[in-house]
């Protein structure tokens, strides 16, 4: 078999690619015409269409405070003083005397003791005290009840009464006044008739025994038999 060789002149390939490239190139230019002109159609006219809009953020308007004055920094302070021993010297006249100590000497009273202020006889009326006085005899609750009427007592009344109670410097009742009634008569007076049988300790005012008037509630709770 025989082969054939065929040689192909350079000019004729030259004029051949130059052929094929403006073919294809008329194509890559027409194509991307094509695509520049739906571009446009779809995508930049309609967002023209919508118009635009501006936006921002909200701003808040800040009252600018006064301006203040700074107070210029302190002063600084001077450094004390340093001691210096005097030269002079100390006159004994200046020294202080000598005191004597006398052991078991009396006091002398300067201030005058006071004076326990007048407590009314008839009339309720308060008294300054810091020991108060505590009952000592007829103070039992049978001793109470001995005063109580015996019809009040069938009856089973009931009463509950606070009663003043004016005590002098013995520890004697002098006076009673009833202070909140039962709103019954009769035992409102059984109790004051029992507290001026009794007998009370003396009330002190520091260390100083006083007059008083002092609130005493009595609560009395007869029972029917």
């Amino acid at each position: 078999m025989q082969q054939t060789a065929t040689l192909t002149s350079p000019s004729i390939r030259g004029q051949t690619l130059g052929h094929i490239y403006r073919q294809y190139f008329g194509w890559f230019v027409a194509v991307a015409a094509v695509v520049h002109v739906l571009v446009i159609l779809f995508a930049v006219v309609p967002s023209m269409d919508r118009g635009f809009a501006a936006s921002g953020d909200e701003i808040a308007v800040i009252d600018i405070p006064p301006e203040t004055k700074i107070p210029p920094p302190p002063e600084e302070l001077a450094r004390p003083a340093t001691p210096v021993i005097a030269t002079e010297l100390i006159e004994e006249e200046i020294t202080i005397a000598e005191t004597e100590i006398v052991e078991d000497a009396p006091v002398i009273q300067t201030a005058p003791m006071p004076v326990a202020p007048e407590v009314s006889e008839t009339s309720f009326v308060f008294t300054p005290y810091t020991v108060k006085p505590k009952c000592l005899t007829g103070c039992t609750p049978k001793e109470l009840l001995s005063f109580y009427p015996p019809l009040s007592k069938k009856a089973g009344i009931s009463c509950d009464v606070k009663v003043g109670l004016r005590i002098d410097l013995s520890g004697r009742v002098t006076n009673t006044m009833i202070l909140d009634s039962s709103g019954h008569p009769p035992c409102d007076q059984a109790v004051q008739r029992w507290a001026m049988s009794t007998s009370w300790s003396v009330a002190y005012n520091r260390d100083q025994p006083v007059v008083v008037w002092i609130a005493q509630p009595i609560n009395i709770t007869a029972k029917q038999p």
